[in-house]
């Protein structure tokens, strides 16, 4: 393959997978190398100790993986979320991976097409995808796939995955950006900034100010003419019908709260309830509804009455 996109300065990170051809990859790290120039640096890690550990954050500029060999193998997205966030800004992602042209009945370990690698790889933050090529893996290569790559020895599976896959399995090469802020950044939207006064505190917001034109606001005084500003005489606020003197008597219409209270004063006191306390001895008929001999049958005066069941144990 071309490295020629690589720029001086870059920063390299080549993926070696147990099936990579280690020939290949040093051929390639020894070609990069000159590309980079000192300013940069060309390195290589090992897929089966990414997928186990953690790279660096924003360490590389670009990632190549299972470009070193004819056989390739899916990455899952946990691994393909680390190399996003190993990538600078603006990084970029080379990769190929195998791939089905349809989804079939047949049990395979590739479950994904085209499509379903591009969604795995937004779910892993990347952008602005590219499909440089997909090529149909040969008889050979399927072979090799289904016996090195996946680990399937026996006779019988293996005749019948390369059979139901033959024509079916492809490896396409993608081009994946990550975008050019750090994953899980934050912004301040342009509604949420607050200006700084000059000692550099955040100035608070005057949320509430009407803020108009004076010319557009109407004079209150303007509202009232010279009849609203004289003050009426109290002979004017009286109606005629009223008795303003001697005993009291309320109007026809009476408003006022007065012909009320005239006929609260018109009505009789009510009785004074006489308690029939002292006189519980005679039973349920004379005793209040919180008598503590209430439900009990009467007894003579005097006699001493015990309360039965629970009623003199304390309710705590």
């Amino acid at each position: 393959m071309s490295f020629t996109q690589v720029s001086p300065g870059s920063k390299v990170l080549l993926i070696n997978s147990s099936h990579s051809d280690p020939s290949q990859l040093e051929e390639a790290k020894s070609f990069l190398m000159r590309q980079v120039t000192e300013s940069g640096f060309v390195n290589i890690e090992k897929l089966s100790q990414i997928v186990q550990g953690d790279l660096p954050n924003s360490a590389y500029n670009i990632i190549y993986t299972n470009y070193f060999g004819s056989l390739a193998s899916a990455h899952n997205t946990s691994t393909l979320s680390k190399f996003a966030l190993t990538l600078v800004p603006g990084g970029i992602l080379y990769l190929k991976e195998p791939v089905l042209l349809s989804l079939g009945s047949a049990e395979v370990p590739i479950t994904r097409t085209t499509q379903d690698l591009i969604s795995e790889l937004k779910l892993s933050g990347f952008v602005d995808f590219e499909i440089k090529n997909a090529t149909k893996v040969e008889m050979n290569d399927l072979v090799n796939i289904v016996e090195q790559v996946w680990g399937i020895t026996d006779e019988n599976k293996k005749k019948d995955l390369v059979h139901s896959l033959n024509g079916q399995l492809h490896l396409v090469e993608v081009v994946a950006k990550k975008p050019t802020y750090e994953i899980g950044a934050s912004f301040a939207l342009s509604f949420a900034k607050k200006a700084a006064n000059g000692n550099g505190t955040t100035k608070k917001a005057s949320i509430w100010t009407l803020s108009t034109d004076d010319d557009e606001l109407v004079d209150e005084d303007q509202l009232l003419d010279d009849d609203d500003l004289i003050k009426p005489d109290k002979s004017t606020l009286t109606r005629p019908d009223c008795e303003t003197s001697g005993k009291k008597k309320a109007c026809k219409n009476c408003s006022c709260g007065l012909a009320e209270e005239l006929e609260k004063e018109s009505k009789p006191a009510p009785k004074a309830q006489t308690s029939s306390c002292g006189s519980c001895y005679l039973g349920d008929a004379f005793r209040c509804s919180t008598c503590p001999y209430l439900g009990m049958p009467s007894f003579n005066p005097g006699e001493k009455v015990v309360l039965g069941g629970n009623m003199m144990q304390d309710d705590i």
